[in-house]
């Protein structure tokens, strides 16, 4: 496949039918497609040129907050367990 396809390949097979004329549906329908198949998030991000320095230090900060985030839900479902045993009795 060519890289101009490739690259428009995610748009391909997103048909929406709309019933009784109901376009608001239609639009809703489509916003939900995109935003579930993260199209508009890659619009987005390519909406304007990075510096690779830049690039390289907003995936370090996206890594960070992934990691930071894991350990937050280990955490918190450490604590909401119920089988645990209480570490300070009265």
């Amino acid at each position: 496949m060519s890289t101009t396809k490739m690259r428009h390949f995610r748009f391909v097979s997103r048909t929406v039918f709309v019933k009784n004329n109901n376009i608001e549906k239609g639009l809703q329908v489509i916003n939900r497609m995109m935003r579930d198949g993260s199209i508009t998030a890659a619009i987005r991000k390519n909406r304007e040129y990075m510096k690779p320095c830049e690039e390289r230090s907003l995936v370090d900060r996206m890594r960070a907050k992934r990691i930071y985030g894991e350990g937050m839900s280990k955490k918190v479902d450490f604590l909401m367990r119920k089988s645990r045993t209480n570490p300070h009795p009265r």
